[in-house]
Order: structure tokens, then sequence, then C-alpha cells
């Protein structure tokens, strides 16, 4: 495939509360002990394992002391290399497409571990744990959608520093006073404050959707593959015809595959149009068959056995398309 001359670099506008204070006292410090000899990318991968690992001690049905704190330190870990990366790229003049490509891409896989872990860890139960999940995708496709059309990445105040600090913060406090902290009622006989939280990011993620789609007002036909694929699998759910796990098995990859058309898009200047309408096909299918079928628990595997086909399909792929361009400084 050859490259397009498309520009992939972009502005940033980002009013983080946290950032500044990040930047001066931990990320910058930090960054002047990274050799210049470590790729930019090194450091990238770094911080997805560093999430995914935080998702596996964070989801544990008996989580322990040491398990919470070491998730709290991954999650703390993950934001800061995901911030300095790409000020690696810049200072080291290593900065490419495919880095690009894998900081944003990868952050689709991230999005799941840290909102999945967190919904995990406070016991939040399945079917709210599938509506937070679902506002927070929508969200980050907001965000990169307006970023493939404008070329900026808008960030508000409180968006994913402060919102990874949080999930870091949650996870010490189960550490040191357990999960039930969070299953208590603050309220006698109101919710529980793991219900509250929860409200909370979903409130948020669809405020930070409801003003991309605003900024973005002659796009909005981008958004009805991921609306439509959402809100089919709220409904499969409230069917009872899935299992929670597979549910969430599903949602987990709703990101990576939808979230892939701006990223793309804006990077290799390839359209994923075909698949989104797959996945959309898929799950359609998936509850046609399940509602009519007697036994049909294995439905819910197959379609998210589809959805990682497509995630894989489109990380091979464009790996090896960029792999193929030689580092250059940003424009």
């Amino acid at each position: 495939m050859r490259l397009s001359p498309i520009k992939y670099a972009y502005d940033s506008e980002q009013d983080s509360v946290l950032k500044p204070y990040y930047q001066k006292w931990v990320w910058g410090p930090l960054l002047e002990f990274i050799p210049e000899s470590w790729s930019p990318n090194s450091l990238t991968f770094l911080s997805t394992s560093c999430c995914a690992l935080s998702f596996l001690l964070a989801s544990q049905a008996n989580p322990s002391f040491v398990g919470m704190l070491a998730a709290g330190f991954l999650v703390f870990a993950y934001v800061s290399l995901d911030n300095m990366d790409g000020a690696h790229a810049r200072r080291t003049g290593k900065s490419s497409r495919l880095g690009e490509f894998l900081d944003h891409w990868l952050d689709t896989l991230n999005n799941g571990f840290v909102v999945l872990g967190a919904c995990f860890a406070v016991g939040l139960e399945p079917f709210l744990t599938l509506l937070v999940f679902s506002a927070t995708n929508l969200a980050f496709y907001g965000v990169q959608l307006e970023l493939r059309y404008t070329g900026v990445f808008r960030m508000g105040r409180v968006a994913d520093i402060e919102g990874n600090t949080a999930v870091s913060g949650l996870y010490i406090l189960i550490a040191l006073f357990g999960r039930e902290v969070f299953l208590a009622e603050p309220i006698s006989g109101g919710p529980s404050l793991a219900l509250i939280i929860g409200l909370g990011v979903m409130g948020q993620a669809l405020w930070t959707l409801f003003t991309a789609a605003k900024r973005l007002d002659g796009k909005k036909n981008d958004f009805i593959p991921i609306f439509a694929f959402c809100a089919v699998l709220i409904i499969w759910f409230l069917t009872g015809a899935i299992t929670s796990s597979a549910a969430l098995a599903i949602a987990f990859f709703v990101n990576p595959v939808f979230t892939s058309r701006p990223i793309l898009a804006r990077v290799l200047d390839q359209s994923t149009t075909l698949m989104d309408g797959i996945a959309v096909l898929a799950v359609v299918l998936g509850l046609l068959i399940s509602i009519f079928m007697i036994d049909s628990i294995a439905m819910g595997w197959l379609v998210a056995l589809i959805m990682i086909a497509i995630t894989s399909r489109y990380a091979f792929q464009t790996v090896l398309t960029l792999l193929s361009e030689s580092n250059h400084e940003v424009p």
C-alpha cells in the first residue's frame, strides 16, 4: 500500500487540571532518565502492558491488599508513560505515523482496561457496567472523530488524566478499606457509592460526547454505526439471551473496531466503513438468533470473536503498512 502525504500531526487543546503539575513534577523529571536509545513505541507498549496488568489485578473476585496497591501504581504508570511517549519522540526526533497510530489505537484497548477494571473493582452490577462502558466508548469515539476532522485533540478540565488518576486512587482505597466502602450507601436507603460514581462517570462521558458532536454538526452520520451497535448490544443484554460476560467482552472491542475509522482515516487516509458494517450486522444477527434459538449462549461469544478478528486485522495490516515508512520528525 502506498502511503499518502496526509499530515498526521495535530494540535492539542487540553485544559487538564492535573497535567501542568504532572508535567512539572513527575513526567518532565522522569523523562530525563529515559535513554535516547529507547524507541518511543517501546514506551507506548509498556504503558499498555501496565494498563492490561492493572485490569487483571483489579478484576479479581477477592482482590488482595498488595494486588490493589499494584493496580493503582500500574494505572498511574500507564497514564504517565502514555503522556511521555510523545514527548520522548519529539525530543529524539523519532516521531512517525507508526508511533502515532500505536499511541491512539492502543488507547482504544486501554480505555476498556481502565473502565472495566474500575467497574469490576467497585462491584458495579453488570448492566450498569455495560451502560458506563458504552458511554465511555462513545465519548472516546467522539474525541477521536473530532481529531480526525479538525486536526485538534480537545479534552476538557476533567478528562483522561483526571479519570485515570481517580481510578488509581480508587484502587488504593480498595486496598486500604476493601471494596465494601463502595458498596455502602452514603444515605441510608439510597444508592451505593459505586452506583453514584458509575452514574457520574456516565454523565461526564455523555457530556464529552455531546460537546464533540455539537462541534461536528455536519458529520453526525459518522456516529450512526457505533450508536446502532451499542443500542443493539444493550437490547440484547436486556432480553437475557446473552451472558453478562459475553456482552462485556463484546463491549470491550467496540472502541478498537469503530474508533479505528477516525484513527486510520487521519493516519492513513483509509476507510473502515465495511468493517463497521460487518460488526453491526454481526451484533444484529446475534440478537435475532439468540431470541429465536433455544440454545443461544454461544452467539454472544461468536460475536465477540468476530470483533476480535476485526481488531486483529486492523492492527496487523496497519502495522505492516507503517513499518515500511522511515521514522521522521513531526511536520
